[in-house]
């Protein structure tokens, strides 16, 4: 099990790649460059790398106003994010609360510090950390796993203190995926940038994510992370055939990932790369190549 400096538990997280990702920032010679993660849920690699110094910066984005909530709140309102997380009991009935208040808030246009919180709370209490999914322990607490389980006040702090002294090098942004391409990656030198792409899952996205993809959404993606073929990055899929069929023109890989959202299980998933990306397997991730044009 690996363990995230993120705050949030995420279905589907990818942040046991944290080795392998420095390390092809390192034999690319993108180290001490700007990390971007266009679809950032957890951000567990992102925060991995920005507190052990191994990029200058990083970018954050998420569509889900939620988890952008989450962050823009752990940035800048981080003492209040903090009083909320020491003053607020860590209880069934406070799940009903902060469940109520997030199905309010979950739909708004705009940040509110209440839909930041809301989403924190069920992020750290429910099974998986999926949002609309049960508590731990369930309704009536009779699992030997309780509601609290994963809402451990003082590493929580000291996790959000800690990101949150590097705001200065913290980019967040509440954008579609591809206007923060057009937007704001486009202003970016190639040579100072590496981003990875970890889009909602082909099968189950829609069972996990708030903001899920059809199928001419993964085409439209795969679109446009082509038009960015100068730039450096990879793309992490589940392992389906109708994935490979977008994917198949690029560099491909599989490798296996612990999956965790109901019962822990490895799971091959699929990795593309950018077309010049040096990639090797690394540590706890072993590459295996799929017959392709390259």
């Amino acid at each position: 099990m690996s363990h995230t400096k993120s705050i949030l538990r995420y279905p589907g997280g990818k942040s046991s790649l944290s080795k392998f990702v420095s390390h092809l920032l390192t034999i690319n010679h993108l180290d001490k460059g700007i990390y971007c993660e266009p679809f950032s849920g957890g951000a567990g690699i992102s925060i991995d790398l920005l507190l052990s110094d191994t990029v200058k910066s990083i970018i954050l984005n998420d569509l889900d106003i939620s988890i952008f909530s989450v962050w823009n709140a752990v940035l800048n309102e981080t003492e209040h994010l903090i009083d909320s997380i020491i003053n607020t009991p860590v209880t069934i009935e406070e799940w009903h609360k902060q469940r109520e208040i997030y199905l309010q808030h979950c739909n708004d246009a705009n940040y509110s510090f209440e839909l930041a919180y809301a989403t924190f709370f069920l992020n750290r209490t429910n099974r998986a950390g999926i949002i609309t999914g049960g508590p731990i322990g369930g309704l009536k607490q009779t699992s030997k796993y309780s509601i609290d389980c994963r809402f451990t006040k003082q590493t929580l702090i000291k996790k959000i203190s800690q990101i949150a002294s590097k705001k200065d090098k913290i980019h967040l942004y509440n954008f579609d995926a591809s206007e923060l391409l057009t937007s704001v990656i486009r202003h970016i030198p190639p040579n100072e940038l590496f981003v990875f792409f970890d889009p909602p899952y082909y099968r189950q996205g829609k069972n996990l994510y708030k903001n899920s993809f059809t199928h001419q959404d993964h085409v439209s993606l795969y679109q446009t992370i082509r038009s960015f073929d100068e730039y450096n990055w990879i793309t992490t899929y589940d392992k389906t055939d109708e994935i490979y069929e977008i994917y198949k023109d690029l560099p491909t890989f599989t490798y296996s990932l612990q999956y965790s959202a109901n019962v822990t299980r490895l799971e091959k998933e699929y990795l593309f790369t950018s077309p010049n990306l040096a990639v090797e397997s690394y540590k706890n991730i072993q590459l295996y190549p799929v017959n392709n044009a390259f």
